[in-house]
């Protein structure tokens, strides 16, 4: 069972890394961040939920471990970084649309005048 966890820990924080990298490409402008990217994070983190609700007890019973689980743990916090740079970044975006509706708009209803006058 012990060898099960860790295999499971391994697998999600590769995965996790991956799609870290794949954030900071999005914060980098080199990729778009999608809900499908924030889908398969939450769905990878979501994998290490029955783990990390025993990560107490599995650290004292199970101490090789516990380098596994705070490798996990050190991506998380990266996490939590590359979250918070990507909702400034998506609020940025936001921000941006709204004049840009108006603009359409605005033109939207010139265009309609023009055609009434013609």
């Amino acid at each position: 069972m012990q060898e099960q966890i860790g295999l499971i820990v391994e697998s999600v924080s590769a995965q996790l890394a991956e799609l870290l990298e794949e954030s900071k490409l999005a914060l980098l402008g080199q990729r778009d961040f999608r809900v499908e990217n924030a889908i398969q994070l939450r769905t990878t983190m979501d994998k290490m939920a029955p783990i990390l609700a025993q990560s107490g007890e599995l650290r004292r019973t199970h101490p090789e471990i516990g380098a596994q689980l705070d490798r996990y743990k050190s991506l998380l916090r990266e996490l939590q970084e590359i979250i918070r740079h990507l909702r400034v970044m998506l609020l940025a975006k936001q921000a941006s649309l709204g004049p840009r509706q108006s603009h359409n708009v605005a033109v939207s209803r010139w265009i309609s005048a023009f055609r009434q006058t013609r």
